[in-house]
């Protein structure tokens, strides 16, 4: 179990020099930190924090109170930010002119080097609107939205982690927790949209079992066929969008 929390710490710490220096500023307040106040704000609660979190009693109370998956959110209460910053500019006061100006480029270089530019993970897309999310996700959601009724729609991947924070009425078959390994489990319809050669038969029928009124695919990844019980319906930003021609059980019909 403490091997499972280092491993969730390193997830959550990523593998750069943040971790380093982070620890590193937690010794420098240590000993040159004289204000009672601030040395129980930026020494003092980091230090309990971790320590309640490294203890596997802390784990085992979490899981059974919250769910396991998400106990690297206790990591939050750490100010890693404010005690780097802290620590930062405790040691550029202490050197004067030309040196401090120095000093501030080291730190900053420092900071630059440790981590990697975000837009490099594939989740994370510079803001195109006041949502913060592709346009795409808009455009479809507006199309397909039904008012007064839920719609359950099969989303490409990537916007699995925006659909229902800008539409709750869209529903998915299956959503981020599979783009965070959270309760994962198998799902057939979820490995047919996935795989390379993609059978339209087995997805429409698939789809059809699951509810899903539309099937929305990228054009460069589009099926060799329609899907099973669905019929080309539109266009949206590169984008198809696949309905379904008759409801499946449970499920009510796009014509009512």
């Amino acid at each position: 179990m403490f091997s499972q929390i280092l491993l969730i710490i390193k997830e959550y710490m990523g593998e750069g020099l943040i971790a380093v220096i982070f620890v590193l500023s937690l010794f420098y307040l240590a000993v040159t930190e004289k204000d009672r106040a601030k040395k129980v704000c930026f020494l003092y609660v980091p230090v309990i924090v971790i320590i309640f979190f490294l203890c596997p009693v802390s784990y085992r109370i979490y899981a059974k109170i919250a769910e396991g998956v998400t106990y690297y959110r206790l990591l939050w209460l750490i100010p890693v930010t404010p005690v780097i910053a802290y620590s930062a500019v405790k040691i550029c006061t202490r050197f004067k002119g030309l040196k401090q100006n120095l000093c501030v480029l080291a730190f900053a270089a420092l900071f630059a080097v440790s981590g990697r530019l975000m837009y490099s993970n594939m989740y994370m897309v510079k803001a195109q609107n006041i949502y913060h999310m592709p346009v795409q996700v808009i455009d479809l959601c507006d199309a397909l939205h039904a008012e007064g009724r839920e719609v359950m729609v099969l989303m490409p991947y990537e916007f699995q982690q925006f659909v229902r924070q800008y539409d709750p009425n869209i529903c998915m078959p299956y959503g981020r927790e599979y783009m965070m390994n959270m309760f994962v489990g198998e799902d057939l319809l979820r490995d047919a949209v996935m795989a390379e050669d993609k059978d339209p038969e087995l997805v429409g029928r698939l789809a059809t079992e699951r509810g899903c009124h539309y099937i929305v695919i990228s054009s460069l990844e589009d099926f060799p066929e329609e899907p099973w019980n669905y019929e080309e319906f539109m266009n949206i930003d590169g984008y198809k969008v696949y309905r379904i021609i008759e409801a499946g059980p449970n499920m009510w019909a796009l014509d009512d």
